[in-house]
């Protein structure tokens, strides 16, 4: 069995085909030119058709039994296109919910849109809607409801319910939402391949969720530090903890916990700074060739040890964050792991790794699929099929650990 597996970033698009045993058959990334305008999403949906051609490019024998799709949030999207992301400024207003100071904005910045669509969608559920024509929202978890919206909160936020009933109704991640719509396949042109009327999808979660889930941080006492836009320190807890920085909601596992620290801007300021090589040199650079330059870098070069301090202000953080999540969880009673799984474009540099883990002083695990968001939706996807009881026995299933570092100190 094979899972179309789909994540929409902030920045491009990820897909592969994973099996039930965890092997990555093949991916693919799409990178986005609208990323900073208000139709951003207008991209996303042939963002998927490249990104399947390329798939079944590279594995022509590979076929589809499913489809599942994560994707960033909190975002929310109109049926015609315009996007408000997780990122922009949202309104203040005093609220639990991640969702409603980003719907009254969105409200506020596209009211004749807003008022005329029938439905507003999540990220991954306005791609879900392309591929099905089914509208939904994806609750990972029922105590995530306050995190998302209750009538009373969002009539206490101004909202009548005609607007109210915009939001499409709630379904749990690994749920198969419906079948792809003839117009879909017909427009993803990949039939001889399993992407045929019907083909079932299955709903994935927040791309943040869904990394936890492909890193296996799904049981108590384990570790993640998710990197993209912005990177986050991630704790799996039996109680939830509380403090300065720290962000706690619950796990996609029932009973669980997850405590985080945001770093809210570490991958933008490498980005940013890899642009600068760039426009300097009038080239693209390697991402894995720049990381090797500015770690070597041995004081000669300005612009070269500016990268440098960069990439150690950042595991400074890290450690940070770390620390602060150690902190609390002695308050608590309770224990604290050694070592810590690392996921995205991170995950690739060696010699970053090992930068990393002798800053940090704890081990540093790298997954064998670095794309975690995408193995984390083959576990939901096969979890809604009944190959596995639940997600959580479908992340560790699939997870599979290749390297593992070791501070410097500790081999010494």
């Amino acid at each position: 069995m094979t899972i179309l597996c789909v994540d929409i970033g902030t920045s491009s698009l990820k897909a592969a085909l994973i099996n039930e045993e965890g092997n990555v058959i093949a991916k693919t990334r799409r990178k986005f030119l609208l990323v900073t305008t208000e139709h951003s999403s207008k991209e996303w949906f042939p963002a998927l058709q490249n990104a399947v051609a390329d798939l079944f490019n590279a594995a022509p024998e590979a076929k589809a039994d499913g489809i599942c799709v994560s994707g960033n949030g909190p975002t929310l999207v109109a049926p015609t296109g315009e996007t408000f992301l997780w990122n922009e400024k949202a309104v203040e207003i005093k609220s639990n919910s991640l969702f409603i100071p980003r719907i009254i904005s969105f409200k506020n910045k596209f009211s004749a849109i807003w008022e005329k669509s029938e439905y507003i969608f999540g990220a991954p559920e306005y791609l879900v809607w392309l591929l099905t024509d089914k509208a939904c929202t994806i609750l990972p978890e029922e105590r995530y409801t306050d995190a998302y919206w209750t009538e009373k909160d969002l009539l206490a936020a101004g909202l009548n319910k005609d607007e109210i009933a915009k939001l499409p109704p709630f379904r749990k991640s690994s749920e198969k939402i419906g079948g792809l719509t003839h117009k879909a396949v017909s427009f993803l042109g990949a039939e001889d391949h399993g992407i045929k009327d019907g083909l079932p999808v299955f709903l994935g979660s927040p791309d943040f969720i869904a990394a936890l889930i492909g890193t296996a941080t799904v049981r108590e006492n384990t570790l993640c530090d998710r990197a993209g836009s912005s990177e986050g320190i991630n704790l799996c807890t039996r109680e939830p903890l509380y403090g300065e920085n720290i962000r706690t909601l619950p796990s996609i596992v029932p009973g669980l916990w997850n405590a985080s620290v945001l770093l809210p801007d570490s991958g933008s300021k490498f980005a940013a700074y890899k642009q600068k090589i760039e426009r300097e040199l009038g080239q693209s650079v390697d991402y894995n060739e720049l990381l090797e330059i500015m770690i070597e870098s041995d004081g000669s070069n300005a612009t070269l040890d500016q990268g440098k301090y960069l990439l150690i202000q950042t595991a400074l953080d890290v450690r940070a964050a770390i620390e602060t999540l150690r902190k609390a969880a002695f308050e608590k009673g309770l224990p604290f792991p050694d070592t810590m799984t690392i996921t995205g474009g991170q995950a690739s540099n060696d010699k970053r790794n090992q930068m990393k883990t002798d800053i940090t002083g704890i081990k540093i695990r790298v997954p064998l699929c670095s794309d975690s968001e995408l193995l984390g939706d083959a576990a939901m996807a096969f979890a809604g099929m009944g190959m596995f009881s639940s997600i959580q026995e479908a992340s560790e299933k699939l997870f599979f650990a290749d390297k593992l570092f070791v501070p410097s100190s500790v081999e010494e």
